[in-house]
């Protein structure tokens, strides 16, 4: 097959990441793909397809922040005569349904995310059909899809977006030695939807409680709310450093003790899964298909209250708890090796794969 895979941005984002692995594997099922993007945005995730030696296109590449049009769109894919729209996000998804059924092109699509902005729940609500079938990348952003878009359950399948690697090393447990500093850190955009001001707030609270705590929050990410972060961590006196984006995650948490997750929405969170595979004792709050992986006290905490005492009440919990720090990020990694193994995720990702290819060969024939 020739597939065009369609993406908003190449911003660097959840559904951005793990865009190897799942190329990855369509072409090692012989398949042509070209990542096509209506907007370059940060590009942070260019380098990832490059590195992968990924084929892509800009549709919009005058202003980073601009979208490409449908009428933009609807020539590139004339031109190019894939087989198969493979459609990411909102827009791109509205508008690959639409040029899909002018050029009578099949459009399989994802679903990342439990938030939809209500303007976009009732357009796909409206399209939900234009798509062959929908691809969610958890069980529960399945459940979700289903309920709000009004799918039918065999009209989505599951192909989780991580893949757990027992190579990848663990990260050094917290020993509680007090001339170390107690490593604390959070992944993602710093856009409102991850509420990292509550981790930065929490450090306040720290530094009220326990001055002489050697406690340091590292925040890795680009995004709109970054100068205001940077001035509210000053206003808390708190030890936060902002890191920027981070090309390797999986670097960043081995160099932590505990990490932070303190969403308001989320689909399947790979930072998290990232974090547990670390080996690290993860703090969540319980939203999206975080509480499908995280038993609260056996392989990660919940935070059922968002607020930054709660939050600061955890992490000194975990400051005077050496020994229950290295338990539950053993357990969270073993956890997270067996649930994300290649074989699993390889399985769903081919019932998919397979579906696509029979998708196509029914309208070739």
């Amino acid at each position: 097959m020739r597939i065009l895979y369609l993406i908003n941005s190449l911003n660097g984002g959840g559904a951005e990441r793990p865009l190897p692995a799942i190329i990855g594997t369509l072409r090692a099922c012989g398949h042509e793909v070209r990542v096509v993007a209506l907007a370059r945005k940060a590009g942070n995730a260019i380098a990832w397809l490059e590195a992968a030696g990924i084929d892509y296109h800009i549709l919009e590449d005058r202003d980073p922040e601009r979208f490409a049009t449908l009428g933009q769109l609807l020539r590139y894919v004339r031109a190019n005569r894939p087989d198969l729209l493979w459609t990411s996000l909102t827009r791109a998804t509205l508008l690959g349904q639409v040029i899909g059924g002018l050029l009578r092109i099949p459009v399989v699509s994802w679903q990342h995310n439990e938030f939809l902005k209500p303007a976009n729940r009732f357009l796909l609500r409206q399209t939900r059909n234009l798509s062959a079938f929908w691809i969610a990348d958890s069980e529960f952003v399945a459940r979700i899809t289903q309920r709000q878009l009004g799918i039918a359950p065999e009209r989505i399948l599951t192909w989780p977006l991580f893949v757990a690697s027992a190579d990848s090393p663990a990260a050094t447990a917290w020993a509680g030695q007090t001339d170390t500093v107690f490593e604390i850190g959070t992944l993602g955009r710093l856009e409102p939807a991850k509420n990292m001001e509550l981790a930065i707030r929490a450090m306040g609270v720290i530094r009220q409680r326990m001055p002489e705590a050697r406690i340091r929050l590292s925040i890795c990410g680009s995004g709109s709310l970054m100068h205001g972060l940077r001035k509210l961590a000053a206003e808390q006196e708190a030890d936060v450093n902002f890191e920027g984006f981070q090309r390797d995650p999986l670097a960043f948490c081995h160099k932590l003790h505990v990490y932070v997750q303190s969403s308001r929405f989320e689909g399947l969170c790979i930072a998290v899964h990232e974090a547990m595979q670390t080996g690290l004792p993860v703090i969540a709050t319980p939203v999206g298909a975080i509480p499908d992986i995280i038993r609260d006290g056996e392989n990660g905490f919940l935070l059922r209250t968002a607020t930054p005492e709660a939050l600061a009440d955890r992490i000194l919990y975990l400051y005077a708890r050496p020994e229950l720090c290295a338990r539950i990020g053993h357990r969270a990694r073993d956890d997270i090796l067996r649930r994300y193994n290649t074989d699993t995720v390889h399985e769903k990702a081919m019932a998919i794969i397979h579906r696509a290819e029979a998708l196509v060969h029914t309208r070739r024939s």
